[in-house]
């Protein structure tokens, strides 16, 4: 019934906006096209694991939820990049779907429309709704997770306990650091616990905890299989970032949406909240405020005092605490970047709804038009700026004549060409500070050399002297596109 309210009058309107949108932009800066940087990790690994290994490239820091499901298309003979576009888009409608149904649950469906638009068109959402990255869907997991988690606590059906535990699992396949979203989950749990002190609360911590662990069993039962070591894939991408990515970022990196006015320093994720949000922000203070005043237990007759009490319960347990949790760990965490907080957008624009909500109609659609007139032209501004299709189609369809057994680049999106069959991706290579030593010891057939370091020549003679020809080259004045190949293959 909550699905079929949904798409009732203004939430059909407010969706069928969303589509159209959506829609416009993807046509009009060509968004269906660009091969962003992970998301050609994400199709190598694809082909990798679907090729048992003779094809693509595997990355061990990447979780292999949204490679499994590309390579599925893949495998299926599917366009990859429109059916995985299409993926990240279902996992967004659907993401406001739950946040939709939970501030429906929660509040109202004033609430909830308001909800579902601040996080549709805050800046960050809106523009990785484009890009084929695991950030809309992990969104999607938590969302699914909290809601099934209120549905149960609602009706007491335990298919709602398992799908929370399904969603919390697969939010862990798709990013291994979304698993801190079983801390507040657990907790709410126990919370009923220590309330009711009954053996039907602790029989649900305990049935939840099982189903976790029986969605996570496949994941653990193949590491063990494959590698003797249940938590391989899970250690091996902790190591891989520690010792391949530590380097190339300062500990207080901020690349991305929001460097327009925001200088890397100290709190980045704050900084990020006030520009992502702008002139909602203050709407999310002010929603947080107006919860907790007017939800005060005082002058209310026993039974409305349990009521409040129990919606205070779950708003401080599955909204605020995920929101705090997720944004106190990614702001200790030493690599930073504007989407690992994106899960917690949603809460943050249920917030923000609330407070919107205190005005009169008039104000309110003033306010909104506001924040979607600066999200739009923001993005319609990022999406022309950023030259991501330039570097697209070198890399999808290099200038050559001969096909790459291996290859090595700096720029994953080689392999996203028919004409690359394996892929060497180090990392350090063509920054300023680059050393042979990794090309001497993989010894690829091909280089594609992509670089804007001042260095670039010089890192170009040096390939030349490992005894590589230069096939193509491209110099922007700015960049250097270029393609060597081993001497042994010269016409």
């Amino acid at each position: 019934m909550e699905i079929k309210e949904f798409f009732k009058k203004r939430s059909v309107i407010i969706f069928s906006a969303f589509i159209i949108v959506y829609l416009y932009f993807a046509w009009a800066f060509k968004q269906y096209s660009d091969v962003w940087w992970d998301s050609a990790s994400y199709i190598g690994m694809a082909k990798y694991i679907f090729s048992n290994g003779t094809l693509g490239v595997f990355e061990p820091m990447k979780t292999v939820f949204l490679p499994i499901i590309l390579g599925i298309f893949w495998k299926l003979n599917l366009n990859i990049m429109f059916f995985g576009n299409l993926l990240i888009f279902a996992a967004g409608i659907l993401s406001l779907i739950f946040l939709y149904l939970i501030a429906k649950n929660l509040f109202n469906k004033k609430i909830a429309n308001l909800s579902i638009i601040i996080l549709f068109f805050n800046i960050l959402f809106f523009v990785f709704l484009f890009r084929l990255y695991t950030e809309i869907i992990s969104v999607c997991f938590i969302l699914g997770a909290l809601f099934f988690m209120l549905k149960f606590d609602e009706n007491q059906k335990y298919i709602f306990l398992f799908l929370s535990a399904l969603f919390s699992g697969l939010s862990f396949f798709n990013k291994y650091t979304n698993i801190i979203i079983i801390i507040p989950l657990n907790l709410f749990l126990l919370v009923n616990l220590i309330k009711h002190k009954n053996a039907k609360s602790l029989k649900q911590i305990i049935m939840f905890n099982i189903f976790l662990l029986i969605v996570l069993a496949p994941f653990f039962i193949l590491n063990y299989k494959v590698y003797n070591n249940p938590m391989y894939l899970f250690n091996l991408s902790n190591n891989y970032f520690k010792e391949n990515l530590g380097h190339n970022f300062d500990l207080r990196t901020f690349p991305g949406i929001p460097t327009l006015f925001i200088k890397n320093t100290d709190f980045i994720y704050f900084k990020a909240l006030l520009y992502l949000f702008n002139i909602m922000f203050p709407f999310f203070i002010l929603g947080i405020y107006f919860m907790f005043k007017e939800n005060k237990n005082e002058n209310n007759n026993l039974l409305q005092k349990d009521a409040k009490e129990n919606k205070m319960k779950k708003i401080i347990i599955l909204i605020l605490l995920p929101m705090l949790i997720f944004f106190l760990f990614f702001e200790a965490f030493y690599l930073k970047q504007e989407r690992y907080i994106i899960q917690i957008f949603p809460l943050i624009s249920l917030f923000a709804a609330y407070g919107l909500s205190k005005l009169r109609k008039s104000f309110i659609i003033k306010i909104l038009v506001i924040y979607i007139v600066i999200t739009l032209a923001y993005s319609a501004f990022y999406f022309r700026a950023t030259d991501e299709r330039s570097y697209t189609n070198f890399f999808k369809n290099p200038n050559i004549n001969f096909t790459c057994e291996k290859a090595a680049t700096s720029d994953p999106r080689s392999i996203v060409s028919d004409k690359v069959k394996t892929l060497v991706f180090p990392y350090e290579v063509f920054q300023d500070d680059w050393t042979p030593i990794y090309i001497i010891k993989e010894k690829p057939d091909c280089i594609f050399y992509f670089s804007c370091s001042e260095k670039r020549q010089e890192q170009r003679l040096l390939i030349k002297s490992l005894n590589y020809s230069l096939e193509y080259e491209k110099d922007t004045g700015r960049c250097l596109y270029s393609i060597f190949r081993y001497s042994i293959f010269k016409k």
